[in-house]
């Protein structure tokens, strides 16, 4: 009876601890958004918002949504078309407001200029030279999320080239070209490309964790002949611009080669384009330099490698399947060369030529604290 009643008050003690602690606050990392403002001009702002809400008025309602449940909002004219300086009073703009959840509502708000807190300082940009406005929560010890057509890990993807799809926990391109790319060697590129935080002064130390697998050539999307074998793919990082078509000046950014024999190399490349209207020839950049290269990689093809790119001040460091690819430092960095710095930006994947690829379990982590 007492071992009994011992064992009855040793359970009630456990269910004691267990809902005192379940009930004890966990610990909130602080939530950040950031600003994405695109202008008639072509120039983009990027920074923190002043203030909590949109008030928005539509025919039917007032609305006071908080900017963290708003995905963007574009400034249109009655038929649609985004404004530009001319076309309205400085102090009201319609616009169309898309929340995070896929709500949309078309009304007004009076409202004479954004205040945004930039890189540069504090800058309030008039709203008649505003086009649209996107908006990104981020908690510290992530990084930003940015600005892109499909979400996955956390990330906002820009998909190019080919068409994606998200099946189970994978982001896999698509055999087929994008709609309205004009896809090819004779065309404006090759290869699909997913690219996250294109340009983003916020990414500079951080550490990249996925895994990756080109799966090779669809024999249904294969225009080109290559063989069942051709397995290369590429990851890039610290992404200070890129461009879909190949015809377009600016791709600058490191890029770990990785090819289907188990060679591999990592290249600093500058402004890479090909220097004619459409199709491939006459490659031009401002600089292509080798940091490291290597044989022997033992890549998975049926499910893939885990791979982790750690950028920490100029230090860039690459392991595959938990071993140590190669460890490098970058003393040029910081140089600006052709107007180009690699010292930031984001993260991408590429399948060489016509090669498909899928990733899974992308993890970008904030690495600052550690400098």
């Amino acid at each position: 009876m007492m071992a009994r009643l011992s064992a009855v008050i040793s359970l009630t003690v456990l269910l004691a601890v267990i809902s005192a602690t379940a009930g004890e606050p966990v610990p909130i990392t602080p939530v950040h958004l950031r600003a994405t403002v695109e202008l008639t001009d072509g120039s983009r702002l990027i920074g923190t918002p002043a203030g909590a809400t949109l008030s928005l008025t539509l025919d039917y309602a007032h609305l006071e949504i908080p900017l963290d449940r708003i995905r963007r909002w574009d400034t249109i004219t009655p038929a649609g078309k985004p404004v530009g300086e001319k076309a309205r009073p400085a102090s009201t703009s319609t616009v169309t407001v898309q929340l995070t959840n896929g709500d949309r509502f078309t009304g007004t708000f009076d409202l004479p200029q954004l205040q945004l807190d930039t890189i540069l300082g504090p800058i309030t940009p008039n709203l008649k030279f505003v086009r649209s406005v996107s908006y990104a929560p981020w908690r510290e010890g992530d990084m930003p999320p940015g600005d892109g057509d499909l979400s996955f890990c956390g990330l906002r993807w820009l998909t190019w080239r080919t068409e994606f799809a998200i099946e189970g926990d994978r982001l896999r391109s698509l055999p087929k070209a994008r709609p309205g790319f004009q896809y090819g060697h004779e065309g404006h590129g090759r290869g699909p490309m997913l690219i996250a935080n294109l340009g983003d002064s916020d990414w500079r130390d951080y550490s990249l964790d996925f895994r990756y697998c080109v799966t090779g050539v669809d024999p249904s999307f294969n225009p080109y002949g290559l063989g069942n074998d051709y397995r290369d793919g590429a990851i890039l990082f610290h992404i200070a611009d890129a461009k879909e078509s190949q015809n377009v000046r600016g791709s600058s950014f490191y890029i770990l080669g990785l090819h289907g024999d188990g060679s591999w190399e990592l290249r600093a490349v500058y402004n890479h384009f090909c220097d004619q209207p459409i199709g491939w020839g006459n490659p031009r950049g401002d600089a292509d330099r080798t940091l490291a290269h290597g044989t022997g990689l033992a890549l998975d093809r049926q499910n893939g490698n885990r791979i982790r790119i750690d950028v920490l001040g100029n230090r860039i460091h690459v392991w595959v399947d938990d071993a140590s690819l190669l460890d490098a430092l970058d003393n040029q960095m910081a140089d600006e060369i052709g107007g180009q710095r690699l010292d930031h930006g984001g993260v991408g994947f590429v399948g060489g030529f016509d090669a498909m690829f899928w990733v899974k379990d992308v993890s970008v982590q904030s690495l600052d604290a550690r400098r």
